[in-house]
């Protein structure tokens, strides 16, 4: 496994989840969420508590049954904070989302990319978005301190070369971020460890 591409290379080795292992990471969306539950971080993404199920990752899909529109997430415990991987919809990446659940002291932090070239790391501290930046381009930011990740980003790789490749270095490099920032990487353990998954309803 290459050092710089390492925890790139874990996450695709789930990419059966995103239905064509070719391309697995056509979008992909994961928050951290410092000081509340994983409950109450589910609670505040608007997911519906009675749909709660314990499962892995890889059995996120099984007896699911959600309408065209609704959001799927697994939520879990990772050291102080909690993580949400959302497997269906954004609803976990967006700004709002960030502020809410950083109001009252806490600190929210998102990793996502689309199959629009939208590569970004969010981060909010009691209920204001600190930052938003491009992890290909992180010239390209936005927010009230747009130089708050910086001590996090010494040695990382946040850029594509001449010929617009090594996203998997950049990938790896917003999850080494996202470590360092909450003190626990994204790991085997967590990814096979059982956690609850849960839909949010889509806004009808």
């Amino acid at each position: 496994m290459n050092s710089g591409t390492r925890l790139y290379d874990l996450l695709f080795s789930y990419a059966e989840l995103y239905d064509d292992e070719e391309t697995p990471f056509e979008r992909f969306a994961a928050l951290w969420c410092e000081g509340r539950d994983p409950r109450a971080t589910a609670a505040l993404l608007g997911a519906d508590l009675t749909s709660a199920r314990p499962c892995t990752l890889t059995q996120i899909g099984e007896d699911l049954h959600v309408q065209p529109g609704d959001g799927v997430i697994l939520a879990g415990p990772a050291g102080g904070w909690s993580l949400v991987i959302q497997v269906e919809g954004h609803n976990a990446v967006l700004e709002d989302s960030l502020m809410r659940l950083s109001r009252d002291g806490h600190r929210a932090l998102s990793v996502s990319w689309d199959i629009g070239g939208n590569e970004e790391i969010g981060y909010a501290a009691d209920g204001e978005l600190m930052v938003r930046l491009s992890f290909t381009f992180p010239e390209s930011r936005t927010g009230a301190d747009v130089t708050v990740l910086d001590p996090v980003m010494n040695g990382l790789r946040f850029r594509l070369d001449e010929n617009g490749e090594s996203i998997e270095e950049s990938i790896s490099s917003a999850f080494v971020l996202a470590g360092r920032l909450t003190g626990e990487e994204i790991n085997a353990d967590w990814l096979d460890s059982r956690h609850e998954r849960f839909v949010i309803p889509r806004t009808r």
